[in-house]
């Protein structure tokens, strides 16, 4: 009898657990279980994080160091250095975003192709806006107002020049990928719609290569934006700026990015150029400049 009660007991106790596991697999259990999460919701936020760039701790400044007061090479306890108003600009929009400065001087005409490829990571040489630049960068709001184009020529050679017709027949330099370039060459007449015809263009990379063709007789005469004309009519006697010839527009630089501002620059460097016009830096920066000018060297 004690025998076989024990089995009956076996047997209900078997045929429970029997019973409850049937359930659990027909999803009796299911309010027990953790539901999966929702995968699409959960992206969301790492995929707004990832649209917005981190903010650089390092930006790389691409220049052409050879345009007075703008950017230029001097010799500052023996070690070579760029300095200028636009290197002064470059060096407040890394400090306003916290980031270390480093620059690399390179050929004018190369500075936004070589942006493009990722030499650097924003562009300020005295760089205006154009149609053809618009296309293949993006510019920042203007952060100074230049003079006009001016011509420099030889202070002895001064009076033969009293109209932009004197130049037919005379050889003109200009630097290359610039607007004072389509004045010489009158291959732009949109963008520079008063132009030497006639002169012979010699067009070069470096504005000092320029001023050396000028000052040893090779060409008769360099165009320049303004600024940098009176610079180097400042700092050498023999030269002189032409007075009295109208050679277009005053140009209005602006700090360049690569095209779709691809790190997202383009706000702060803004809003460092609006600090810096409120509180009169870029007038300090140009004396700063100009006070160190005299002291250039080829870059």
């Amino acid at each position: 009898m004690k025998n076989d009660t024990m089995k009956k007991i076996l047997g209900l106790t078997l045929s429970a657990a029997l019973s409850l596991s049937l359930l659990a697999s027909c999803g009796g259990g299911a309010s027990t279980q953790t539901p999966a999460p929702d995968e699409s919701k959960a992206a969301e936020p790492a995929q707004s994080q990832a649209a917005e760039p981190a903010a650089p701790t390092k930006l790389v400044f691409g220049t052409s160091a050879d345009y007075p007061p703008f950017e230029f090479h001097i010799l500052e306890d023996g070690e070579d250095k760029i300095v200028g108003l636009d290197v002064s600009v470059a060096k407040a929009i890394a400090e306003d975003m916290g980031a270390e400065l480093e620059i690399v001087d390179m050929n004018f005409d190369n500075l936004l192709t070589l942006m493009a490829q990722g030499k650097c990571d924003f562009v300020i040489a005295d760089m205006e806006s154009t149609p053809d630049r618009e296309a293949a960068a993006d510019a920042s709001d203007p952060y100074y107002e230049d003079l006009a184009p001016m011509v420099l020529v030889k202070k002895a050679n001064l009076e033969q020049y009293k109209s932009i017709e004197d130049f037919t027949g005379k050889n003109v330099g200009a630097q290359t990928g610039t607007n004072k370039a389509l004045i010489v060459t009158g291959e732009d007449e949109e963008t520079a719609p008063i132009h030497m015809t006639g002169a012979n263009a010699v067009l070069l990379t470096n504005v000092g290569d320029l001023i050396n063709q000028l000052v040893y007789d090779k060409c008769d005469a360099v165009v320049l934006d303004g600024a940098v004309a009176v610079k180097y009519a400042q700092t050498n006697d023999e030269l002189a700026v032409v007075e009295g010839i109208e050679l277009g527009h005053v140009g209005l630089p602006c700090v360049w990015v690569a095209e779709g501002d691809p790190n997202g620059l383009l706000p702060a460097i803004n809003e460092t150029i609006a600090k810096l016009k409120a509180a009169g830096s870029i007038d300090t920066f140009k004396e700063e400049a100009d006070s160190l000018s005299d002291q250039a060297i080829g870059g």
